[in-house]
């Protein structure tokens, strides 16, 4: 009967202790949600906003996340990719106007246009590719911030 009585208070000792992990994991882990054009980080299950990502201002990924090694090294990595990406993606964009606008002018150069319109595919293609990296990045530092926070 002692046997059993210490089996039972000792499973419900690491019963306890694993709750209280989860309770805590889900009080800190991090994730990425979108709402109307923007990227939020959002903290634990009441999901409260702990940082905005955007092109002029935003938050600082890296610092958000710097309790993990290898999530600080993939936030490096959105950092590095995020601006230039963004900046190229939208120059692209204005170029690939540009030659739009000027290749319905008749009198318009049709070198220029086609010059234009080449610049401007060239930029979003690059643009979006680094985004794509740069978004993967974040992905990745917010699964390895979310991993480390169960060791």
């Amino acid at each position: 009967m002692r046997r059993v009585l210490i089996v039972l208070l000792a499973g419900a000792t690491l019963g306890e202790t694993v709750m209280a992990q989860d309770a805590a994991y889900e009080a800190k882990a991090l994730r990425i949600e979108d709402s109307r054009g923007d990227t939020y980080v959002v903290r634990g299950t009441p999901g409260t906003v702990v940082g905005k990502i955007g092109v002029f201002r935003g938050t600082d990924i890296v610092q958000l996340v710097g309790s993990s090694e290898r999530a600080k090294s993939e936030a490096q990595s959105f950092v590095r990719n995020y601006k230039p990406g963004t900046l190229s993606l939208a120059a692209g964009i204005a170029v690939l106007g540009v030659g739009i606008g000027s290749s319905r002018i008749r009198e318009g150069s049709q070198i220029l246009s086609t010059g234009l319109l080449l610049s401007g595919t060239a930029l979003v293609v690059y643009g979006a590719g680094r985004l794509e990296k740069a978004y993967n990045a974040l992905a990745r530092s917010i699964w390895w911030y979310n991993h480390d926070l169960l060791d």
